[in-house]
C-alpha cells in the first residue's frame, strides 16, 4: 500500500523520504529496532516456546486463582537449599556444554584453513542505491533548515561530496524548486552560487536543462513554471552558458505545448531579469 502511494508521486518530498525511511528500515531487518533488547533476550532460541492464546481461550473457570495466595513454606530453607544446588547443577552443565562446542569449533575453523589456505573476503556490492537515497534525504533536510540560500551554501559545501555526486546534488536544488507552490528564488541563488564557487557544477545543471526541455510533458503546469524560472535565473546570472539554447528548435515539429510554454516563460523571465533590448543583443551575440 505505502509503496503504491510512493509510486504515485503525489506526496511532499518530506513524507516521500520518511517513506523510504520506512522501507530501507524493514530491508536491514530492523537491527537497529530489536523486538527484544539484548538485556532481556536470555532464553536460548531452541527453548523458546511460541503459545497462541486468545482472549476467546481465556475463561474465568480455567484461571488457576489458588496462586495468587500466599502458602506459607513449613521447609522453606530446605526447599531454598534444593533449588540453589539444582540451578547451579543446571548452569553448570549448560557452560561446559557451550565452552565444549565454541573449542571443538575453533579447531574445526583452524583445521579448514590450514587445508584451504587464506581466503579472499568477499566483496559486498550495494545496488540498492542505499546511499544514493540517504545522499538526498540529507541534501533535502539541510535545505529545508537553512534560513537562507548562504546558509545553505556553506552547510553543503562542509559535505564534501564524492567525484560524481555533484549532478544529484543539481537534481536536488530542481526537484526541490519544482515542489514548491510559487517559485522561490532561494533555489535560483543556491544553484548560482555552487557555478560561481565550482565550475564543476556548470555542466551538471547545463545537462539537466536539456533533459528537462526534453521531457517537459512529464512536468504539470506549477512545477513547469518553477522549473523555467529556476534556469531563466541561472541564464541571467550567466551561471550557466546560453549555449544550451541551442537544444531549442522552434517549429511545429520539434515542439509540443509543454515545451512551448517552458519557452514562452523562459523568455519573458529573461526579458524582465535583462530587458527586451538586451535580451535581444544576447541572443544575437552583439
Amino acid at each position: 500500500m505505502l509503496r503504491n502511494i510512493l509510486h504515485e508521486g503525489q506526496l511532499e518530498k518530506r513524507i516521500q523520504y520518511m517513506i523510504e525511511v520506512m522501507f530501507q528500515i524493514r530491508k536491514d531487518g530492523f537491527k537497529d529496532h530489536a523486538a527484544v533488547i539484548e538485556e532481556l533476550d536470555i532464553v536460548e532460541e531452541e527453548d523458546q516456546f511460541t503459545h497462541l492464546i486468545t482472549l476467546d481461550d481465556v475463561k474465568q473457570a480455567d484461571s488457576e486463582d489458588i496462586l495468587n495466595v500466599f502458602k506459607f513454606d513449613e521447609k522453606y530453607e530446605e526447599n531454598e537449599g534444593k533449588y540453589i544446588s539444582l540451578s547451579k547443577e543446571i548452569l553448570q552443565s549448560d557452560i561446559e556444554s557451550d565452552s565444549g562446542s565454541e573449542e571443538s569449533g575453533e579447531e574445526e575453523s583452524d583445521d579448514d584453513e590450514n587445508e584451504d589456505g587464506p581466503k579472499e573476503a568477499s566483496k559486498i556490492i550495494d545496488r540498492t542505491e542505499t546511499n544514493l537515497i540517504t545522499l538526498r534525504r540529507t541534501i533535502y533536510l539541510t535545505i529545508q533548515s537553512s534560513l537562507d540560500f548562504e546558509e545553505c551554501a556553506h552547510k553543503l559545501l562542509k559535505m564534501e561530496l564524492k567525484p560524481g555526486q555533484e549532478i544529484e546534488l543539481c537534481h536536488m536544488f530542481l526537484d526541490c524548486c519544482a515542489e514548491q507552490r510559487t517559485y522561490e528564488k532561494f533555489y535560483g541563488l543556491l544553484a548560482q552560487r555552487f557555478c560561481q564557487i565550482n565550475k564543476t557544477y556548470i555542466e551538471p545543471f547545463q545537462q539537466i536543462f536539456k533533459d528537462t526541455y526534453a521531457t517537459t510533458h512529464r512536468l504539470d503546469a506549477n512545477r513547469l513554471r518553477n522549473v523555467s524560472k529556476f534556469f531563466a535565473h541561472l541564464l541571467f546570472t550567466d551561471a550557466i552558458g546560453w549555449e544550451v539554447l541551442d537544444i531549442m528548435k522552434l517549429n511545429e515539429e520539434d515542439t509540443n505545448s509543454s515545451s512551448r510554454i517552458f519557452i514562452k516563460i523562459l523568455f519573458q523571465e529573461l526579458a524582465e531579469y535583462m530587458g527586451m533590448g538586451k535580451l535581444n543583443a544576447r541572443l544575437k551575440d552583439e
